[in-house]
């Protein structure tokens, strides 16, 4: 009868949660693929890097938070950044940009995306 009591305690169901990250694996999954399918509804590209979907698989798992999945996903972008660079050192038409062309899109944040799902969906009256 003690161990029901326990596992009552808002200290015992906090300390669960803290070991779960805060959601289990399958809320985590939902919020992601509508994370990405909102992105594609509304004409973002989706990242195809294995490395960044492997990242998202991690975070699913609760093995990482967002937090470290958005510091890996920038670095990845750094790197891509910089190998552009030095493949723009050398002049070439293709490279310079037509300034009176439309702005580029805004690049899609999963990160924002999925905290603001996890808002709507503790929002969301339970059935």
């Amino acid at each position: 009868m003690a161990v029901e009591i326990a596992t009552a305690t808002p200290m015992f169901q906090q300390a669960k949660l803290q070991r779960e990250g805060y959601m289990s694996a399958e809320i985590r999954r939902r919020a992601a693929e509508n994370a990405f399918q909102r992105a594609r509804e509304a004409g973002h590209a989706v990242e195809q890097d294995d490395r960044f979907h492997a990242w998202i698989e991690e975070w699913i798992a609760g093995h990482i938070e967002m937090p470290e999945v958005a510091r890996r996903y920038r670095s990845l972008l750094s790197e891509r950044s910089a190998k552009r660079q030095v493949r723009a050192a050398a002049p070439v038409v293709e490279n310079i940009q037509d300034p009176s062309g439309p702005a580029p899109e805004r690049p899609f944040d999963l990160e924002t995306e999925i905290n603001r799902l996890m808002v709507e969906d503790q929002q969301t009256p339970k059935e």
